[in-house]
């Protein structure tokens, strides 16, 4: 009877033991600006898509950014294998720290420890929010919601309620209704023009749109 006992208890322990050591040996959760601390090891980050390719290899890799942080600079995450994503989204991957061609990157052995934490198109941001930190948003897929201040035939001005911020949106599809006064939500790519020395909102890829909002 007593080393039926014994049995439990070492069964109990080993149990105990086990979870212990799932619990301490868990990816840790760092920033991108961090990331240089952990070489070798097992990290999770959390980061916004600014760009995405896949190698002639079948593998994939996106570049990352702290959207929290402008002072982060972007990280590679190298991907054995493909997954969707688009610009803008915000995803968390869970990957080794290594070094490649002087630059950090994290090595995701499974696409599957990738995760798309929130689409782009679900994200909706303040005009004066893209002014005040634009090159957080620089080259990602934005949603924001305006007021139609004036239209050309390719593009048009959208302005906030109080009219303090404004910006160029180029729509090259063309099939947008709408007209000055109304309130529309935009998502399109935002990137800076060179020859005009401004940010601008480019509706260029199938899943741009823009939405008139009901009064």
């Amino acid at each position: 009877m007593k080393f039926k006992y014994l049995i439990i208890i070492i069964a109990i322990v080993s149990l105990v033991l086990l979870y212990a050591l799932s619990f301490f040996s868990q990816p840790t959760v760092i920033s991108l600006a961090t990331v240089s601390s952990y070489n070798g090891k097992q990290v999770v980050v959390t980061g916004v898509v600014t760009d995405y390719r896949t190698t002639t290899f079948g593998s994939q890799i996106i570049t990352i950014i702290d959207n929290q942080d402008n002072g982060s600079s972007p990280l590679i995450l190298y991907i054995e294998g493909s997954l969707f994503v688009e610009y803008g989204d915000l995803v968390q991957a869970t990957g080794t720290v290594q070094e490649y061609n002087s630059e950090w990157e994290i090595a995701v052995n499974n696409p599957r420890s990738v995760t798309i934490v929130q689409k782009w198109r679900n994200i909706s941001f303040p005009l004066w929010q893209l002014a005040q930190y634009p090159q957080r948003y620089e080259n990602t897929n934005v949603n924001v919601q305006g007021i139609v201040e004036k239209t050309y035939k390719t593009y048009f001005f959208l302005t906030d309620p109080d009219g303090k911020y404004s910006v160029v949106v180029y729509d090259s599809t063309s099939t947008t209704n709408f007209s000055k006064g109304d309130t529309v939500a935009v998502g399109a790519r935002f990137v800076y023009e060179q020859e005009n020395l401004r940010y601008v909102l480019k509706i260029s890829e199938p899943t741009h749109f823009v939405h008139k909002q009901e009064e």
